[in-house]
């Protein structure tokens, strides 16, 4: 099997943490992203006790820091001369209005911005891949509209609007990227997982299927060839489905977009 490297953000706890199990037993070099060193390292060592072979690394960024984001990708980029497969998982559910170290409301930074920034910041490195892919993990919750011009939800705050939203932009810039870069090979994916019973789904929800299920449609969206000809298309339930309308508004996406790159811009 080609060797290939999988980047996970949010790989200590949840889907991330079991996919990151179940990809590196399958083979593949893994890369565990999360917010906390203690975590990170006993994550590294649960993959080692399950498979004594596995080439697995950790690093440490708080997405709630767009300036630590950036470092992070930094430190990728003098490590990794390409990276195959990029998981944009990690995520929050807030039930009060938060802000981040920057300021920005901590749905929107953590599940949405934050993987924006990382995402530009080591594009190449994807791009170096032969069958570069980037999945970014949504859900079927995501909203069907949205308001840019109250995208922190300054007014009227509601964790489950705002978490919606924060997945909707993720579909968006999912769907951005494709237009944007349809000639360089990569495959940009939206993902839903499943209703699968974790922290974040308690929080916010109940009931639900074990990681494990959720885990699987990580392996598939980071092996099924079929998948790599598919870009932009948004996955529930391992096949192509269609998200809410907005999300394939091309004037909606340039507007996000733009807002971004002027949120982001000199941690690029």
């Amino acid at each position: 099997m080609e060797e290939k490297t999988i980047l996970i953000t949010g790989a200590t706890d949840g889907i991330g943490k079991q996919a990151a199990i179940d990809l590196a037993a399958d083979g593949f070099e893994i890369i565990v992203h999360g917010r906390n060193s203690d975590r990170v390292e006993a994550t590294l060592s649960e993959i080692r006790a399950n498979n004594s072979d596995a080439k697995v690394h950790g690093y440490t960024a708080d997405f709630q820091s767009l300036e630590t984001v950036s470092n992070f990708a930094d430190e990728l980029r003098k490590s990794f001369p390409k990276i195959d497969v990029l998981f944009n998982n990690a995520a929050v559910f807030a039930h009060e209005r938060t802000h981040s170290s920057n300021n920005l409301e901590i749905n929107f930074q953590v599940n949405y911005l934050a993987h924006f920034l990382l995402t530009l910041k080591i594009h190449d490195l994807v791009q170096n891949s032969e069958s570069g892919r980037i999945v970014n993990v949504s859900s079927m919750v995501h909203a069907a509209h949205i308001d840019l011009t109250n995208i922190q939800f300054e007014n009227n705050y509601s964790g489950n609007a705002a978490f919606a939203a924060s997945k909707l932009c993720n579909i968006l810039f999912t769907n951005k990227l494709a237009r944007l870069f349809e000639d360089t090979g990569i495959a940009y994916l939206s993902l839903h997982p499943g209703v699968i019973e974790t922290k974040l789904l308690n929080s916010a929800f109940s009931g639900g299927f074990p990681v494990s299920e959720g885990s699987k449609s990580y392996q598939y969206v980071a092996t099924a060839p079929e998948l790599q000809s598919q870009s932009g298309v948004y996955i529930e339930m391992y096949r192509p489905m269609r998200s809410n309308t907005i999300s394939y508004d091309t004037d909606i996406q340039d507007q996000l977009w733009d807002n971004s790159m002027d949120l982001v811009e000199k941690y690029l």
